[in-house]
């Protein structure tokens, strides 16, 4: 005999804070990818293109840490938007790169970011006033991640 519900019954909330973070996660990064299609662009080569415009110049590293991203994962989309003629890298201490929008890279951001702007206010929207409540426990959930995985208690 097994405690496994029938087949077809329903299954309950799902109680992981992982899981349904993920779940989130991917289903807010599916409601951006749509908007940025046009443009060929995916929402983390939309955030490279928006946070170079902002800094002008950015070190790969600083980037990286930013994104909240692995560097491979960074060196990966860099390496679409660099083959787009969209971003280019110059070189910096040791095997850093200076990242830099190219004016095509600058001009596709702008011209993508009305899309952007249009999803962005729906989806704050549709939080009405609790959009900055969710912001700050967003920003606790990153924090509180950080720190429970830094086994030295050294997080910032």
């Amino acid at each position: 005999m097994t405690d496994h519900p029938p087949e077809g019954a329903p299954l309950g909330p799902i109680l992981c804070a992982g899981t349904n973070l993920k779940i989130a996660a991917r289903a807010t990064g599916r409601l951006y990818d749509r908007a940025l299609a046009p443009h060929d662009l995916n929402t983390m080569q939309y955030a490279i293109l928006s946070n170079l415009a902002r800094a002008g110049r950015m070190a790969s590293m600083a980037l990286a840490d930013r994104l909240s991203i692995e560097r491979t994962a960074l060196y990966r989309a860099l390496a679409v938007l660099e083959r787009r003629g969209l971003v280019q890298a110059e070189p910096g201490r040791g095997r850093e790169r200076i990242l830099s929008l190219t004016p095509a890279g600058l001009d596709l951001r702008t011209r993508a970011q009305a899309d952007w702007a249009a999803t962005q206010e729906a989806f704050v929207a549709g939080f009405g006033p609790d959009w900055p409540a969710f912001q700050a426990m967003l920003a606790r959930a990153r924090a509180l991640s950080d720190s429970l995985s830094d086994p030295e208690g050294d997080a910032e």
